[in-house]
């Protein structure tokens, strides 16, 4: 009976906080537009890079590029240790927004006492027992004692009311900052995976001038066959063969540089897709020439879904309930709390009901004086609120800028393509104009062998400037948050 009065009193109270906490614990809206939703859980894994920035890796229509970034994001140990981080960021949140429920706990005791009336200031004599012979002072037998014995098992209940939002708004601001830290640490996926991919592609180029250098060798063994020929001839001095000898030489050395360059690149890779580096992974064998051409419509609200920006306005918006939780925390709390179980010296009567006993209780508390700790606390969360917002403003404005410069690098990287490919065309023309004149006696080797290195730099320069297009249109990329779709979330 007494437990039933118990569990009335308590569901009472309950209802009656609620309807308090339902009417009173709404704080006023803040200057920055938030969210008033406040989920139950949060999922852990990390979104989607495609739910965020699109798919953006197929503007380099890569097949094997594309299987290799997939291996990347599944296996690399930094991608994996940025779930570890976010599954942090969430218990965290959970933590230091719990305050905002009730504490209850559970407690089962025991315990077995012996005592002597010694201990209270009471002898045996003093009670008419024993003898007073001096000889039995020391015997256990003029002590009197008694046992006791004691079992509880008791709930307790601890909860303070939310009259004034105080613990709302820091539930709040606790999930602010983890939506915060997820989108820093989306954006440091997708930062990482352009980095993969700019590692890959310079994987790519090293590959690509390898061969180069060995099609250099072989048009260089190929002079040499015809100096060979024309010194044996009569036709070519020993100082024309010589420089042939020497050029070829030359080339060799750039050779293993170039070949050493490629297997370093090729390590670099397979650790960032956590494989061992043995230095054999496959990569493409060309550059895609038909990179999309940058949209002119792309509006600037497209960053708004850079996750960075995100969480620059997220930090903005933690900020702001933390300053409004700093100001009702001058303001009286009231708690409620209460207990009940049973007690008792006999451990099978431990869940008799007759045996129960309970406590309830409510508490308010006032600050009166804590020697300028709220107001500092006050003055504190408004400097860190503006703070926030100027580190919005810097992001914003560095994302603006990002976008800006690697467009004007975009157009200069096209126009420096576009020369080099006409460079490219005229060095090869005057190479094999060059090597016909030699044959036919009417120019030097000297020529045929600069008209030869100048167009194999050509090439060369044509490769770095095709690698460095991908590289600039990944830059654009990531300043652009992601695919150049205005519709990629």
């Amino acid at each position: 009976m007494l437990i039933f009065r118990l569990k009335s009193i308590l569901s009472k109270t309950v209802f009656l906080a609620v309807l308090l906490f339902n009417s009173c614990a709404q704080p006023p809206r803040a200057n920055v537009q938030v969210n008033e939703e406040i989920p139950s859980s949060w999922q852990i894994p990390l979104p989607s890079q495609s739910d965020l920035t699109g798919e953006w890796w197929e503007v380099f229509s890569d097949t094997l590029f594309s299987q290799h970034l997939n291996t990347f994001q599944s296996n690399s140990p930094d991608l994996l240790s940025i779930v570890t981080r976010l599954e942090i960021a969430e218990q965290t949140a959970k933590i230091n927004g719990a305050g905002v429920f009730p504490s209850i706990n559970i407690g089962n005791s025991g315990s077995v006492r012996k005592q002597n009336l010694s201990a209270f200031g009471f002898s045996s004599n003093m009670l008419g027992f024993g003898s007073n012979d001096s000889t039995n002072e020391g015997s256990n037998s003029s002590v009197i004692s008694f046992d006791s014995q004691n079992y509880g098992l008791n709930v307790n209940m601890q909860w303070e009311l939310d009259i004034w939002g105080k613990l709302i708004n820091q539930r709040r601001a606790a999930f602010k900052d983890y939506e915060a830290s997820k989108n820093d640490l989306a954006y440091l996926q997708f930062s990482l995976s352009a980095q993969f991919t700019t590692v890959y592609y310079n994987a790519v180029e090293s590959k690509i001038q390898y061969k180069l250098a060995l099609e250099t060798s072989r048009a260089i063994e190929d002079v040499r066959k015809i100096v060979k020929d024309r010194y044996a001839n009569g036709l070519a001095s020993s100082l024309e063969l010589r420089l042939a000898e020497s050029s070829l030489a030359v080339n060799r050395i750039q050779l293993e540089n170039l070949k050493s360059q490629s297997k370093r690149s090729i390590r670099a890779l397979e650790l960032l897709m956590g494989k061992y580096p043995s230095g054999t992974l496959g990569v493409s064998s060309k550059f895609s020439h038909d990179l999309p051409s940058v949209p002119d419509g792309i509006q600037s609200e497209i960053l708004e879904r850079r996750p960075d920006v995100q969480a620059a306005i997220n930090n903005v918006e933690a900020s702001t309930y933390r300053l409004i939780q700093s100001k009702r925390n001058r303001l009286p709390s009231f708690a409620l709390t209460a207990s009940g179980g049973t007690s008792t010296s006999d451990l099978k009567k431990l869940l008799n009901g007759d045996f129960s006993v309970w406590n309830l209780g409510a508490n308010v508390t006032a600050p009166i004086f804590q020697g300028g700790r709220l107001k500092a606390n006050v003055a504190l969360s408004e400097s860190q609120l503006t703070l926030a917002e100027q580190n919005a403003v810097k992001i914003i404005l560095t994302a603006f800028s990002e976008v800006e410069q690697s467009l004007a690098d975009d157009l200069g990287i096209q126009k420096q393509y576009e020369a080099v490919r006409v460079a490219e065309e005229q060095t090869e023309a005057a190479y094999q104009l060059a090597v016909d004149r030699y044959e036919n006696g009417v120019t030097d080797l000297i020529t045929v062998l600069n008209s030869q290195q100048q167009w194999f730099n050509t090439r060369s320069t044509e490769v770095s400037i095709e690698k460095q297009r991908i590289i600039n249109r990944i830059n654009l990329l990531l300043a652009l948050g992601g695919d150049f779709s205005v519709n990629a979330q």
